[in-house]
């Protein structure tokens, strides 16, 4: 994506008519060429330039860490709480009205840097540019409120800190140096928007008070930050007079102001376009990766259900092998107990048995003690019977003697 698709958008340009200057007390911090020394040994300057000389950028990997280096920033969690707690300014209450941005998130977090700028220095609160200037660094650093804001003020305390001399019109001081340079540099560019009426606010301002992020890729933005970064603040309008004069073959052909105006037009929305371009392909590419990574994953899931179903199959065999083994442990534990109640049975049976046998035998042995009983009774009575006969036959002989 680029820092200005779909962007904040520039407000109707106010009128030209001069207010009473106010001027901006810039607060004391020195200046970021002053901290050369005060570097770590692997990130001075010197290597650094080095560096980006040799590739024309710094890796993408480690820009934002040498970024904050260069910056020199002081990380103050507490200053930057003490001016977020104050809330929304009430001059970027109606921010979204203004500068309509798409996303909410950075719509909050634009919001956020501008009112902690505004409860800052109040100048800030009236600067209308001042959405332009954050933007690409909200953008850019969105997941880091505190950086981003640190990152924001110092811009505008080292690069931007003579633009409110003027204020609120253009810093016709800045603008002045720009036009004195483009006249050393290409005398006849100056002369043709001298010729035409057209004055570095129309060539010159567009380009610094949105930082180049309507007339830049986002890469090539980055390039220029990596510069600007590096060197002396000046770096920042030679740019600005650098673009212009490569711009110099369509300006020179447009003879009226109205045609520098439909050109800037033409320029940004050719710019638009092409991020447009390069952002639908980069959606292209994240479509196609995303499809490959969910064929990818797809495959993986496969694999792995393939894998499932065999620990599932294995599971299953292991399972039928434990209850085989189960029903086979209680089929011979339903043999045994049936083969011990069978052996129960045989040997209540065996009991009964005895029992009879012992009955039988005490029932035969009280039969035997009852006969001998009754034969001794009989005898008894024979010899009774005996007795009373031997005594009924003596009475009957003396009974016939007589």
């Amino acid at each position: 994506m680029k820092v200005h698709t779909g962007a904040v958008q520039r407000p109707a340009k106010t009128s030209g008519r001069r207010i009473q200057t106010k001027r901006l007390r810039t607060p004391a911090v020195s200046a970021l060429e002053d901290k050369e020394n005060d570097m770590p040994d692997a990130l001075n300057k010197k290597r650094l330039r080095t560096l980006l000389r040799t590739f024309g950028e710094y890796p993408e990997k480690y820009r934002m860490f040498i970024w904050r280096s260069l910056l020199q920033l002081p990380e103050n969690h507490a200053a930057f709480s003490s001016l977020t707690d104050k809330g929304v300014h009430s001059a970027y209450l109606c921010l979204h009205e203004r500068y309509p941005i798409k996303s909410h998130r950075l719509q909050r977090g634009l919001q956020r840097v501008l009112s902690a700028l505004a409860h800052w220095s109040s100048i800030f609160g009236e600067a209308e540019y001042l959405p332009l200037v954050a933007f690409p660094f909200v953008k850019l650093f969105q997941n880091n409120p505190l950086i981003c804001f640190e990152v924001v003020a110092t811009v505008i305390v080292n690069w931007c800190q003579h633009w409110f001399e003027y204020f609120p019109n253009p810093p016709l001081n800045i603008l002045s140096m720009a036009e004195n340079v483009l006249a050393h540099h290409d005398k006849e560019l100056l002369q043709h928007f001298v010729d035409c009426g057209v004055t570095s606010q129309l060539y010159a301002w567009p380009l610094l008070e949105t930082l180049f992020t309507e007339v830049l890729t986002r890469e090539e933005w980055l390039k220029l930050f990596d510069n600007i970064f590096t060197n002396h603040p000046s770096f920042l309008l030679m740019a600005v007079v650098a673009y212009v004069t490569c711009c110099r073959a369509p300006l020179l052909l447009c003879t009226h102001r109205q045609d520098f105006e439909a050109l800037q037009d033409l320029r940004a929305e050719a710019v638009r376009q092409q991020a447009e371009d390069e952002a639908w392909y980069t959606q292209q590419e994240l479509l196609q990766e995303a499809e490959e990574q969910r064929r990818r994953i797809l495959q993986q899931e496969e694999n792995k259900l393939a894998e499932q179903r065999a620990r599932l199959g294995a599971m299953k065999r292991e399972l039928k092998v434990k209850e085989l083994t189960l029903l086979d442990a209680a089929r011979r534990r339903f043999l045994k107990h049936q083969q011990n109640q069978q052996k129960i049975e045989l040997n209540r049976l065996d009991d009964e048995i005895q029992r009879k046998v012992t009955l039988r035998a005490q029932e035969t042995a009280a039969a035997m003690q009852d006969m001998e009983v009754r034969q001794m009774e009989l005898d008894a009575q024979r010899r009774l019977f005996e007795q009373v006969s031997a005594c009924h036959s003596q009475s009957f002989s003396q009974q016939s003697v007589v």
